[in-house]
């Protein structure tokens, strides 16, 4: 898992390991302080290019919350204050309503769908914001600010980049290179271990797809 993340654009510092460790599992929609933007560089990776980003500063920024919201997006409000507009409140603490099988949030006077697949990611470019309790009672808040070692890290690899442009570009192919092998080495030993699971111990001797499976992962 943490291989992939850092294929995603994560940098490979403990703290940063972490933060993406809660993102992944928090329950309630994630704020990242992020001043020198790697938190979302690593989301903008990780979720791809149909990731919506809006600024509550735009004209109409409602509406594309709402289309969103019922399109099942993934939406990105970045560059916060540490005011959040009071519209959203509904949606931050998840005041959803059950009608069937859909949950419904009202946004001011809007009543609008919340698509299965929708994910909102909040983000501060601010060093040091004070938000109210309440804010911090509906989000997870995240201190994705870098830390001493991953700045060492990050510019060590710069100096490395200016120096020796092609030395860091070997450096940078392998660890790609070798995080790929980790991610495929993981789903190899799951399939194996699943094809285990599900076979016949009367029979294991006679299951080739499991062999195979076998000789693949070694």
């Amino acid at each position: 898992m943490q291989a992939g993340w850092k294929t995603e654009g994560l940098p490979a510092d403990r703290v940063s390991l972490e933060n993406a460790a809660i993102i992944n599992s928090c329950s309630r929609y994630p704020l990242i302080i992020d001043p020198q933007l790697q938190g979302q560089t690593w989301i903008k990776g990780k979720e791809g290019s149909a990731m919506q980003i809006i600024q509550l500063s735009q004209r109409g920024w409602p509406k594309k919350v709402e289309l969103a919201l019922g399109n099942g997006a993934v939406l990105m409000i970045e560059a916060l204050g540490q005011e959040i507009d009071a519209v959203l409140d509904p949606l931050l603490s998840r005041t959803f309503t059950k009608k069937g099988k859909n949950n419904f949030v009202k946004l001011g006077a809007e009543e609008c769908e919340v698509g299965n697949t929708f994910k909102l990611y909040l983000q501060s470019k601010m060093q040091n914001p004070h938000y109210k309790p309440e804010i911090a009672a509906q989000c997870t808040i995240i201190n994705f600010i870098v830390t001493e070692s991953g700045l060492e890290d990050q510019l060590l690899a710069e100096v490395v980049r200016k120096e020796k442009p092609e030395l860091e570009q070997t450096r940078d192919d392998l660890v790609k290179q070798q995080n790929e092998f980790e991610i495929t080495l993981a789903k190899l030993e799951e399939e194996l271990l699943q094809n285990l699971s599900d076979a016949d111990p009367a029979t294991i001797l006679e299951n080739f797809a499991l062999i195979e499976g076998l000789e693949v992962t070694k």
